[in-house]
């Protein structure tokens, strides 16, 4: 029998590639999401502290721990003649995404208009289909057939379409119901109906899409529909849509640019003062950078702002009152420099313009009350000296938000050593 094992999530659980959001206090106040490394403080009447004062570091027990982690690959099936491609061509394509799909499956049938418009905007894409019919879906592995049986004759895209947009249609039918209504999309697309029926009563496709549902399972996808862009599976966490397409598109174009092999060298100077001036669409803010409290994580800090890492990151989410996120430069949330840091956790984001840094690299600036939630989940690594003010202009958005205004933007970050 057919089943899907549970399998984490390839750039997300245990790596924490992407700042998730989610509620915490109030249903509509969303926060960055961590692990905590230490235990939690008393939030119930928290004091918060003035903006002006300095605080105070406080050295963490541990240093954070940095490690690798490049794009996982999977070992997928290169395209042969048994496969249906759209888009690109083979020999003309610079990237093939290869989908593992369910023709019963609700969301599968939401992404194919959604690929078909990714298809018109990136012609240099090419889709290779594939069947990953799940048991309790009872049409899908029929509909798989059918699929088959239809490009046995030239037309597998135009049954392909036909299922989905007539999902509703035959989704509550009975298997004999279905087979009839299948005949009759196979008359409508002008197949040899006979032809058609006769390879769905003897299953002459069952086992084409019987192999490629194991190759699924030996890949341990996640579910349908997957997608895999060349050799590495589109995180779940991006969220299936065409931005999030696009976003990991990008990413996969750009590995050479944004990732290293492993974290930086420690060189701070123990003895030195760092500031960073961000310079933003709406002005320059000043952070003093408090290598005292969280080393590793001012030193990646220090080291991916250099590089230019950050260059170009919009504040993709700015709520009143709680914080400001920025530092991916693909302006995706989930880009990340190849590696990951953990640990030097705070207890101290008790006030407005406090710096934290999230294990992929991004990080947040406290807008206010609410941002006393993130306490002890993530490294402080500075505070704001000057611009303060310039924080309450930064345009209020949360990402994926259709309505909401264009985002402000670092332009760059200068560091400099006192």
């Amino acid at each position: 029998m057919k089943t899907i094992g549970r399998r984490r999530s390839v750039l997300g659980i245990g790596l924490i590639l992407v700042l998730l959001l989610s509620a915490c206090g109030t249903p509509a106040t969303p926060e960055p999401t961590a692990t905590p490394t230490s235990a939690a403080p008393d939030l119930t009447s928290p004091t918060l502290g003035d903006p002006a004062d300095p605080v105070t570091p406080i050295a963490p027990d541990a240093l954070a721990i940095c490690e690798a982690a490049p794009l996982p690959e999977l070992p997928v099936r290169e395209v042969d003649d048994t496969d249906y491609v759209k888009g690109a061509s083979l020999e003309d394509a610079e990237l093939i995404i290869y989908e593992y799909s369910d023709f019963q499956c609700p969301g599968c049938g939401g992404m194919y208009p959604v690929l078909e418009t990714f298809l018109e905007m990136n012609p240099e894409v090419a889709l290779v289909y594939r069947h990953f019919p799940l048991d309790f879906n009872p049409h899908a592995q029929v509909m798989a057939e059918a699929a088959e049986a239809a490009g046995a004759q030239g037309k597998f895209w135009e049954m392909h379409n036909l299922i989905f947009d007539r999902l509703r249609e035959w989704n509550g039918l009975s298997q004999g119901e279905v087979l009839e209504q299948l005949s009759v999309y196979a008359e409508e697309l002008d197949l040899d109906v006979e032809a058609f029926d006769t390879a769905l009563a003897e299953g002459t496709y069952a086992p084409k899409v019987d192999a490629q549902y194991e190759e699924a399972r030996e890949l341990q996808l996640p579910g349908t529909p997957s997608l895999i862009f060349d050799n590495v599976l589109f995180p779940s966490d991006i969220g299936l849509s065409l931005q999030g397409l696009m976003a990991f598109k990008d990413i996969i174009e750009r590995q050479d640019d944004l990732f290293y092999a492993g974290p930086p060298e420690m060189t701070l100077d123990e003895d030195a003062d760092y500031e960073a001036v961000l310079k933003t669409s709406q002005g320059d803010i000043k952070v003093n950078l408090l290598q005292t409290a969280a080393p590793v994580f001012v030193n990646n800090f220090v080291f991916l702002a250099e590089e230019q890492w950050y260059d170009g990151s919009e504040f993709f989410f700015v709520a009143d009152d709680f914080v400001a996120v920025t530092g991916d430069p693909t302006n995706s949330t989930v880009g990340y420099p190849g590696y990951f840091c953990q640990g030097e956790t705070q207890n101290a984001f008790d006030r407005a313009g406090l710096v934290g840094m999230l294990a992929n690299g991004q990080f947040f600036v406290t807008l206010g009350a609410d941002a006393v939630q993130l306490s002890g989940q993530f490294a402080l690594i500075g505070q704001v000296t000057e611009g303060l003010d310039l924080l309450d202009q930064l345009a209020r958005r949360s990402f994926g938000d259709p309505l909401a205004p264009a985002a402000d933007v670092v332009e760059t970050i200068q560091i400099n050593k006192n």
